[in-house]
């Protein structure tokens, strides 16, 4: 009986060809967004009209991606696993002031970068500009909750960057720290995310040069081909038994046993 495989759900399907036709609007929306936080965070300016209307972007982009998240949840089939499964996408939800980080979308498979062929030396530079986006987030979020703190070290833009840049790299000279609860609570999370960054990063260029490795030719004369071809003449041997066997073992009707082939010595 040749097994019938199932057919998806009709919500899995609703749900697969939604996300893929928003999901490289909502990384281009997320690039835009970067591009206006950063604005508010270099020169800030809440008193002015652009600014006002930029916050009001931001809040309402935070919406719309809330109200994917939710859609998506409602139509998954795989509600258990889901948030896990998009990690990214709920922390930027429930933390408001991470959603900067959502632009990573557009360096990750579908996104309106990745889709367009920009980033064609794969993985490793989408895993390079990662590291860079977070660096460059945190240390304007940084920056954000410590300009105006009496006493603060970190009121700059180069500051803030170099300070990122130590934070995730855990180098950590101390030259310049968080005073602020807010902006100490916004270096934890860079810190972890630099981990876990720095981590794929460190993956992905082992997988990548394990890939190479593998698929690279292999000499006729070196131990690791030897052994191969060892194995395939053992491989055969193993077949031509079970060949011999299948003739020689006796039948379930009771009737005369088929005579063995003969051996190609005999032949």
């Amino acid at each position: 009986m040749v097994p019938i495989d199932p057919q998806p759900l009709p919500r899995q399907v609703w749900l697969d060809q939604y996300t893929k036709r928003t999901t490289r609007l909502l990384s281009a929306l997320a690039l835009v967004y970067l591009v206006t936080f950063s604005i508010q965070s270099i020169w800030p300016d809440p008193g002015a009209p652009w600014y006002f209307w930029l916050q009001i972007f931001g809040n309402l982009l935070w919406l719309l991606f809330a109200i994917d998240l939710l859609f998506r949840f409602i139509l998954s089939t795989t509600k258990r696993h889901f948030f896990r499964k998009n990690l990214l996408d709920t922390i930027t939800v429930v933390i408001p002031q991470l959603r900067a980080l959502r632009a990573l979308r557009a360096f990750t498979s579908g996104g309106v970068l990745s889709s367009k062929g920009l980033l064609s030396s794969g993985a490793i530079t989408t895993a390079t500009l990662a590291v860079l986006l977070v660096v460059w987030v945190g240390g304007l979020m940084v920056l954000n909750a410590e300009r105006n703190a009496p006493g603060a070290e970190i009121t700059t833009l180069p500051i803030a960057i170099w300070w990122a840049f130590e934070t995730i790299t855990t180098v950590g000279y101390g030259d310049f720290v968080p005073i602020t609860g807010a902006g100490r609570t916004f270096a934890v999370l860079v810190m972890f995310a630099g981990i876990t960054v720095l981590g794929v990063v460190s993956a992905t260029l082992a997988a990548t040069l394990v890939k190479k490795g593998a698929s690279s030719t292999t000499p006729a004369d070196s131990p690791s081909q030897q052994v191969l071809d060892e194995l395939d003449q053992l491989k055969a041997m193993v077949a031509r038994l079970e060949e011999r066997l299948s003739w020689i073992e006796p039948p379930a009707n009771g009737s005369a046993p088929k005579s063995a082939p003969p051996s190609p010595s005999q032949s």
